[in-house]
């Protein structure tokens, strides 16, 4: 009957399949929650900077006399000189 020997370089050969093996989905987790973070980043930028061409659209509005005047009138109520300001009353 022949011995059988314990074959250490399979054990070696399983430890290291193992170890390479715990990297690599170490690494594609690492990399799923990269991406994830990226796309919510990518849409708090697509946000910001929507708000900031509808605030640009705003401040270029604001060089207008005639918008001006128009948020004068119908946001803080102001008239001109001699007009008189008519208030509808919501009572019937």
């Amino acid at each position: 009957m022949k011995k059988r020997h314990f074959n250490f370089f399979i054990l070696i050969f399983a430890a290291v399949i193992g170890y390479f093996s715990y990297i690599a989905i170490k690494q594609q987790i690492y990399i799923n929650n990269i991406s994830s973070e990226q796309s919510m980043i990518q849409q708090q930028l697509d946000t910001v900077l929507a708000e900031n061409r509808k605030l640009s659209a705003e401040k270029k509005s604001l060089q207008d006399p005639k918008y001006i005047e128009k948020i004068a009138r119908n946001e803080l109520g102001m008239t001109k000189k001699g007009e008189i300001p008519y208030i509808a009353s919501s009572k019937k």
